[in-house]
């Protein structure tokens, strides 16, 4: 059986981590990726301190901690172990740039309040996904996680009933497609904003794109979801094995975009009460073992996190895990913020078995239209097939100009 809770020896395998330290923007990345670390273990064990006695750019610190949208984090932890090391005029910007970002969080979450509230007067179970519900579980601190939109989950059958509970909430639909189109979409997810108040909600009736061979079913969620009380409030959310799941899909799926996305994976594993057992089991039903395996290793690799020594070797006797952890910890500390076409269709195949399975990915990343199609394209409706033309076309164009 495997332990409920992690195991606190420190098994990061140094050599590994070491040379992600050295990729990603000097001394000033290695700062960020230390305050993170310190974050995840509750304490400094001298990589801070060692990263804070370098001569650094503190406008490069910034700059990184924003790309990996990880900068209240980054903030709270220099102010915590390291405020005297800090120039004045940089804790300063630092104290304004978290009152700022607390001040949004707090918007978002009394929106978020407001939508729950409406959601249940109507009697339509929604589950909350990442954002302030993310911040109270995962971090218990919602100032410590920005957050831009609200992630909600309804079943498909909700979805007409739960879209027109937004309209007459203030929202309208941001994309140029119209509602049918949106609902027989493969992401699954609808866009919505309020103009007055500026806030996004990403209405999903599945966590994940069809064409990806990894899939939580709905049905499942909404089974194992439990009712949260945080701070005041209560609010249904997923289980955490199926949280930490979600969040190691969502990773992958962006190629592992920011810090951000790895903090919310070790948070959720570090913070929370996790079933091993039902974790790996729902893993391997949902396709999903390959992607749990190869994030809660890459958070061990950059953040060091802790994890039971059986699901640590688990995770370890799979060399594909082990391979692909070092492909996402080379996205993750990539040089600028695009990676090429090629190596995130590498990646992504990586996790598609049978060949059938790899046509079908292929066949739906290369033609079905998408919402990039739609805003860079604005056809009538008895014109929508034409937007299986339109995709290649536009991948083709924005590789070419990426390469020139």
């Amino acid at each position: 059986m495997y332990s409920r809770k992690p195991i606190h020896e420190n098994s990061i395998h140094a050599p590994l981590a070491q040379a992600v330290y050295q990729g990603i923007e000097g001394s000033e990345g290695n700062l960020v990726v230390q305050a993170a670390r310190v974050y995840l273990a509750g304490g400094d064990d001298g990589g801070l301190q060692t990263a804070l006695a370098q001569p650094l750019h503190w406008e490069a610190i910034e700059r990184i901690a924003d790309r990996h949208a990880i900068k209240p984090l980054v903030i709270y932890v220099l102010n915590q172990y390291g405020a005297e090391k800090i120039p004045r005029e940089v804790r300063d910007r630092f104290q304004q740039q978290w009152l700022l970002a607390a001040r949004n969080n707090l918007i978002q979450m009394q929106e978020w309040l407001r939508l729950l509230q409406a959601f249940d007067a109507a009697g339509l179970p929604v589950i909350s996904l990442k954002g302030p519900s993310l911040a109270l579980l995962a971090y218990r601190n919602a100032a410590l996680r920005e957050f831009t939109d609200l992630d909600l989950l309804v079943s498909p059958e909700d979805v007409p009933v739960a879209s027109e509970l937004l309209v007459r909430e203030g929202y309208r639909l941001q994309s140029p497609a119209d509602r049918s189109t949106l609902l027989g979409s493969r992401n699954r997810q609808m866009d919505f904003i309020n103009d007055d108040r500026g806030t996004v909600i990403d209405l999903h009736w599945s966590p994940l794109h069809t064409m990806f061979p990894f899939q939580l079913p709905v049905r499942e969620l909404f089974q194992s979801a439990r009712v949260e009380h945080r701070e005041g409030v209560s609010f249904l959310t997923l289980s955490p094995e199926h949280l930490l799941l979600y969040l190691c899909a969502h990773g992958t799926k962006h190629c592992w975009l920011n810090l951000r996305d790895l903090c919310d994976v070790a948070c959720s594993v570090s913070t929370q009460t996790l079933d091993w057992e039902q974790c790996m089991a729902w893993a391997k039903s949902a396709n999903c073992d390959l992607v749990l395996k190869h994030a809660l290793l890459l958070a061990q690799q950059v953040l060091g996190l802790k994890l039971p020594s059986q699901v640590q070797q688990h995770c370890e006797e799979e060399v594909e895990a082990q391979t692909l952890a070092k492909t996402a910890s080379a996205f993750l500390f990539r040089k600028g913020n695009d990676i090429g076409y090629r190596e995130t269709l590498h990646y992504h195949l990586a996790f598609v078995k049978s060949w059938r399975a790899q046509s079908s990915f292929l066949f739906e990343r290369l033609f079905i239209p998408a919402e990039p199609d739609w805003q860079q394209v604005r056809l009538p409706q008895p014109l929508h097939f034409l937007y299986y033309i339109v995709r290649p076309i536009r991948l083709l164009l924005e590789r070419f100009s990426r390469t020139s």
